[in-house]
């Protein structure tokens, strides 16, 4: 036989030996029951992107109960965009309506954005059918779960108003 080293054959006979026991600690697991299955069907989740007022006390609400501010006030209002996956490019289109039977004028309503805290030049709207319509500035990104956005409405006209808010995807 050839000649080995003490750690050349400690190896070898180690292997062996594991070899060989091997099958007997492979069958000493044996089942003593039956088995079960399951299958699961699972279905994507449609991606939601859902807006919400948000009063004082940050509770959050579908319709802003009637707000009372005098001609040439302002009256911050926030919004909070719940999402559930990442969004980019998005701006929000205030939809601004008299409903004292009076045509709403680009001059009526003033929007302002709070960007990191101060406020910026007033976004500028355009009429369409007897609506005033704002956009705020595109958000590159909107994370999960979502954030919170103020602005800042100045009434410069007496009058009754109702105003809406969707989030629009910028086009490309």
């Amino acid at each position: 036989m050839l000649k080995m080293n003490k750690l050349t054959k400690a190896l070898v006979l180690s292997s062996a030996l594991l070899l060989a026991a091997s099958p007997t600690y492979a069958a000493s697991g044996r089942p003593v029951s039956n088995t079960i299955t399951a299958s699961f069907k699972v279905n994507p989740v449609a991606p939601s992107f859902t807006l919400k007022w948000v009063d004082n006390t940050d509770t959050e609400l579908d319709t802003l109960p009637l707000q009372t501010v005098n001609s040439g006030e302002s009256k911050d209002v926030k919004v909070r965009a719940t999402v559930s996956k990442n969004y980019s490019d998005i701006y929000m289109e205030f939809t601004i309506t008299r409903t004292d039977g009076t045509a709403i004028t680009q001059e009526d309503v003033e929007l302002n954005e709070y960007v990191e805290g101060e406020l910026v030049s007033p976004r500028t709207g355009y009429l369409d059918g007897g609506s005033l319509i704002i956009n705020s500035k595109s958000y590159r990104t909107i994370n999960s779960p979502g954030r919170d956005f103020l602005y800042n409405l100045k009434f410069k006209t007496t009058g009754d108003y109702q105003i809406s808010v969707v989030a629009v995807n910028a086009p490309s």
